[in-house]
C-alpha cells in the first residue's frame, strides 16, 4: 500500500474559492468531497493493515516473517496517517460551514462578531460511529478480550453512550489545541471501556449474533414512599 496515496486522491490543501455566497458554498462542496476521499482512504488503510495482519499471524519462517512485520507496520503507520487526514479534514468542513453561515446586520450597524455556531460534521449518531469512531476504534473482539454486538442499537446502553461520544466529538473538535485529546481521555477512551468490557451492555451477544440482556429485577415503591420534586418544599 503507498503510504503517500491518501493526499495524492484528493485530500489537498482546500483550492481557493472566491469571496461572496456562492464561493462559500463551493468551499464548503469541496470539503465535503475531502471528507468523503479521506474517509474512503481510511477505510482501504483498513484493509490492508488487516490483511496484512493476517498474514503476519501466519508460521512464517526466516526473511517471510520479517517481511511480513515490516509490511504490517508500514500499514499501521498508513493507517495512522490516514485518521490523522480524516480529522483534518472533518475540521476544514466545520471551518467551511461557519464560514458559509449567513450573517445579518442592521444598516449603520457595526459588523457582528463571526457566529461560533457551527454545522455538524456528521448527521446523527449513527453516521459517526460507522464512518469515524469504529474505523478509528480498532481492538480485538472475541472471547478473552472486547465484547461488541453488531446490533448494538437494540441495547439502550450502547445508544446512549455513542450519542454521548457523537455530541462530545461535535463540541470537543473546534478546540484547535487539546479538544481531541480531551475528547479521547475524558470520553472516548471512559465509553468505549465500558461499552466492549467483558461485563458490559454486550455481555450476552458476540460480534455477530445479538442476544437480548436480561433487565435487572425492580419494582415499584408504594406510594407516597419516594417524595416528589412538586411536593417538596421550596427553601427560598
Amino acid at each position: 500500500m503507498d503510504d503517500q496515496f491518501l493526499f495524492d486522491q484528493g485530500t489537498t490543501a482546500p483550492e481557493t474559492t472566491q469571496a461572496g455566497p456562492q464561493g462559500k458554498t463551493d468551499a464548503v462542496e469541496q470539503a465535503k468531497h475531502r471528507l468523503g476521499v479521506a474517509h474512503a482512504a481510511l477505510e482501504a488503510a483498513e484493509k490492508q493493515v488487516h490483511m496484512a495482519q493476517e498474514k503476519s499471524d501466519q508460521e512464517l519462517s526466516g526473511w517471510m516473517r520479517a517481511a511480513a512485520s515490516e509490511a504490517l507496520t508500514q500499514n499501521q503507520r498508513a493507517r495512522d496517517r490516514a485518521v490523522a487526514d480524516v480529522e483534518k479534514a472533518a475540521g476544514e468542513l466545520a471551518q467551511a460551514q461557519t464560514e458559509a453561515a449567513p450573517q445579518q446586520s442592521g444598516a449603520g450597524d457595526p459588523a457582528p462578531q463571526p457566529a461560533v455556531e457551527t454545522r455538524l460534521v456528521y448527521d446523527s449518531a449513527e453516521e459517526f460511529l460507522h464512518e469515524y469512531l469504529l474505523p478509528l476504534y480498532n481492538r480485538p473482539i472475541d472471547a478473552r478480550n472486547g465484547k461488541w454486538c453488531s446490533r448494538w442499537f437494540l441495547h439502550a446502553e450502547a445508544v446512549s453512550r455513542v450519542d454521548a461520544l457523537w455530541r462530545a466529538w461535535e463540541h470537543l473538535r473546534l478546540d484547535p489545541a487539546t479538544g481531541l485529546s480531551v475528547w479521547w481521555k475524558d470520553h472516548a477512551d471512559v465509553h468505549m471501556a465500558v461499552l466492549m468490557s467483558q461485563k458490559g451492555p454486550f455481555y450476552a451477544c458476540s460480534s455477530t449474533r445479538h442476544n437480548a440482556p436480561d433487565p435487572f429485577p425492580c419494582e415499584r415503591a408504594p406510594e407516597g414512599w419516594i417524595p416528589k420534586a412538586s411536593e417538596i418544599p421550596d427553601p427560598n
